[in-house]
Order: structure tokens, then C-alpha cells, then sequence
């Protein structure tokens, strides 16, 4: 029997009370000192409803013996019991009896709830991306006018939630921010988030940050080592710059918007990783000329305080992390719905840098990681076509890129997410065609 609580479509103003219903099951009366064998043995038996008791006092008053209230399908005449609690009953002589047990609405899910409320009982919006405290739903516009009610079902049945909210548009490609409307519960955007070893705090209504990225974020620091040197152009509020640093590698991170610059900094003293990150607050294709020519002319090595050891031991402390290559080793650009268009920033960089046309082999060129969109049916084909332009990179020749390609997660039923991992080619690098 699959229990549903009463149905009331079309309400739009809970009435938690209106979810209660007096549900009549099989009480087994047994001696307490049976209880913890039934609960094993007759695991399948037993009713198990959220918040509800399935072990409750004798109606006697006999502290030698306690009710066990089974699942309701099983009847007085035993149908639907298993073997095992026909065998028990038969040898010890159980007694049962009917027992009416009042089930309300703390013992439904939110989708019992709501599919009991709404107009198509078939699917209920019960899915959500925390952050921190906060429930982020986006409602499709059936529900909009069911939305107070939904977020209040929402909030009752997480303890972890204390607010619910609604995006109301779309992302704005600027600041990576979007409008929400609060659903249910106590006004409060600032939020904290722990990830990857590390601990974040911001304004959710200023700033971007999306929970279901964090294999995306793990994925691409695992990929520094130690002693690399990071530049992060649209860096948010540190997702990757912060736990990146925190595993011993030197950043530079910039973000145009200034509270996600503001968290940033925030960010970094929090995670104690002041020595290793250096927060800007840039357009992304300024950050990436400038960052290049100044860190180039920095002197090397570079060296960053060890990683602490949590140790008691009076052993010798690790000597300091050098960073010696004198070009970043990584770029980071996460902003998926435009970053691709960045990449013409990279055309002519080191020519203009070092004024030579000819590749300066004692600069590495760095590994650029460019996060995007795409609906093309040739995901990857798309992508690497979409590069070539901003490049300057002849598109005929988009097979000859060394580049990785790699799947993010799926947006939206036709549109994907992707990362592409691609190596800056030195004929890019050093053209002397560009306009910077």
C-alpha cells in the first residue's frame, strides 16, 4: 500500500492541519524484551513513517509488554505478513488488535505534500540547489502561482533550510548575478558554503555560485601542482583560486563584479591563504593582458609559504614552495556564456610582452581553461570552431589544437555545459597582427 495524504487541489495558503488522516493498523502486543528482535527480524513488517512511533505503550498499562504497530497492508488475518511473523505469532501466541494511528503532516515529504496540492499530481517542483541556508528553486511558470505555498512546504521539511527562493530572470553575463524573489522563511542572502577543504561566504544576491559545479571546481584544481602559478580571470568568489591556493599553488584572481571581488578578499583571508592569492577587480581582457606582462617581469623564483602541518611533532618545518616558471601555468576563465570570446586577449600577448616575434622558449605558454555553452549536436567540433575565431586560429585546422574537450553537466534539455582545455598555440601567442 502506498500511503498519500488527503488531496486538496488548488490550495494556495497551507493548511497543515487539512493532511491528517487516521490511518487503522495491526498493533502486535509482545513482551519488551522482544522489541529489539522484532525490529531486526521483522524489519519489512513494521510501519515506518516519518516522525511516527511504531513501538508505543501496552493499552494495559503491563511495562512487561509493549504494542508494535505493523505496516498497514497487513491485516488481523495475517495477509501480506511475512513467514517470519506468522512462524513468531504462531509460537509465542502474540495477541493483536486494531489500533488507529493518526498520521499528519510532519510524517508526508514535501512531495506528498505538494502533489496531493497541485493540479498535475504526476510530478510535484520538489528539487532545489542549496546554498548554505538557502533553497534556490526555478519555478517553471505553471507554478508561479502556487509559489508561496511551495516554498513554505519546502522550508518546513528541511531542517537545514531557513529561506526559499525564486530566480526570476536570467543570468546577467556582466556580474554573473540574477534577481529572486524570497518564497518562504526569514530574509537572509548571506550565505556560507563549505567546499573542497574550504570555507566561503557571500552575498547570494549579489554574486554568482552554483553548488551542483563542485566536481567541476575539485576536477580542475586537482589538475595544479604544487608550486604552479594560476590565473583566474573571471575567478567569482574563489571557487577555484581559494582551494587551488590552499593546495600550495601561487593565484592571481580577478572578478569585474565588485561583491564577488569583495567576497573574494573575504574569502582568501578567511581560508588564511593571503600569501598565495592576489585579488583584482577587472574587465577580464585588461586582467589578462596586464597579469601576463607583470608577472612575466617578475624575478624567480618565487617562493609561498608551506603547506602547515597538522602535526604535534617538533619535526623540521617543510621549506617554502617555489614558483618558477615565469608565465602562468594555468588560466581559468569560468564565465560559460561568453568566455570564449576572451580568448582573443591571448592574440599577439607574448609578442607584445617581449617585442619579438620569435617564440622566447624560456616562457612555457599556459594551459587555458575555458568554460562554455553549447547546443550543437558536434558538441566538441562546435567548441573548438567557436575558439578558433576568438583565437585567430585557422578554423580548418581546429583538429591540429591541442585541446581536451570535457563535459560539465546538462543546463538546461538542450543546452550542455563544457570545459575546454586547450594549450595556447604559439603562432596565437606571438602574431604580430593583433590591434591591442
Amino acid at each position: 500500500m502506498s500511503l498519500k495524504p488527503p488531496v486538496h487541489r488548488g490550495m494556495k495558503e497551507l493548511d497543515r492541519s487539512a493532511f491528517t488522516l487516521n490511518l487503522p493498523v495491526v498493533a502486535l502486543r509482545v513482551p519488551t524484551k522482544s522489541i529489539g528482535m522484532i525490529k531486526t527480524d521483522l524489519a519489512n513488517d513494521v510501519l515506518r513513517l516519518p516522525k511516527l512511533r511504531n513501538v508505543i505503550d501496552d493499552e494495559g498499562g503491563n511495562k512487561t509488554h509493549k504494542m508494535v504497530l505493523l505496516k498497514p497492508e497487513i491485516s488481523l488475518q495475517l495477509e501480506q505478513a511475512s513467514e517470519r511473523l506468522q512462524s513468531l505469532i504462531h509460537e509465542h501466541k502474540w495477541s493483536m488488535q486494531m489500533h488507529s494511528v493518526k498520521v499528519g503532516y510532519d510524517s508526508w515529504t514535501a512531495d506528498d505534500i505538494l502533489r496531493a496540492i497541485l493540479p498535475d499530481s504526476s510530478q510535484a517542483p520538489t528539487s532545489y540547489e542549496q546554498v548554505g541556508h538557502i533553497a534556490h528553486m526555478n519555478l517553471r511558470d505553471e507554478y508561479l502561482e502556487y509559489k508561496s505555498i511551495i516554498g513554505q512546504v519546502i522550508l518546513d521539511k528541511s531542517s537545514t533550510v531557513t529561506m526559499v527562493v525564486n530566480k526570476v530572470d536570467t543570468i546577467d553575463n556582466t556580474f554573473r548575478n540574477f534577481k529572486m524573489e524570497v518564497l518562504a522563511g526569514t530574509q537572509d542572502f548571506m550565505a556560507t558554503v563549505r567546499e573542497n577543504d574550504c570555507v566561503f561566504r557571500f552575498d547570494f544576491s549579489k554574486v554568482y555560485w552554483n553548488s551542483r559545479l563542485h566536481p567541476e571546481h575539485e576536477r580542475l584544481v586537482n589538475k595544479f601542482a604544487q608550486g604552479a602559478s594560476i590565473c583566474d580571470v573571471m575567478a567569482g568568489v574563489g571557487p577555484f583560486a581559494v582551494p587551488a591556493a590552499k593546495r600550495g599553488t601561487l593565484v592571481w584572481a580577478n572578478d569585474l563584479n565588485p561583491a564577488s571581488y569583495a567576497a573574494l578578499c573575504d574569502n582568501v583571508k578567511l581560508n588564511k591563504v593571503q600569501a598565495r592569492v592576489q585579488p583584482f577587480n577587472l574587465d577580464g581582457r585588461d586582467f589578462i593582458r596586464q597579469a601576463f606582462e607583470k608577472y612575466i617581469a617578475q624575478a624567480r623564483p618565487i617562493e609561498l609559504p608551506p603547506i602547515p602541518k597538522h602535526s604535534n611533532s617538533k619535526t623540521k618545518p617543510p621549506p617554502p614552495i617555489a614558483v618558477v616558471s615565469r608565465s602562468f601555468d594555468h588560466v581559468v576563465m569560468n564565465l560559460p556564456a561568453i568566455a570564449l570570446e576572451f580568448l582573443d586577449a591571448f592574440r599577439g600577448l607574448f609578442y607584445r610582452i617581449t617585442g619579438n616575434a620569435e617564440p622566447d622558449r624560456s616562457l612555457d605558454l599556459p594551459e587555458i581553461h575555458v568554460h562554455c555553452f553549447t547546443k550543437s549536436e558536434e558538441p566538441e567540433k562546435d567548441i573548438l570552431m567557436r575558439a578558433c575565431r576568438a583565437l585567430g586560429y585557422p578554423e580548418d585546422k581546429y583538429t591540429e589544437l591541442v585541446a581536451d574537450v570535457h563535459y560539465v553537466r546538462k543546463v538546461s534539455p538542450k543546452k550542455d555545459m563544457y570545459c575546454l582545455s586547450l594549450q595556447l598555440p604559439e603562432s596565437v601567442a606571438y602574431a604580430t597582427d593583433s590591434d591591442m
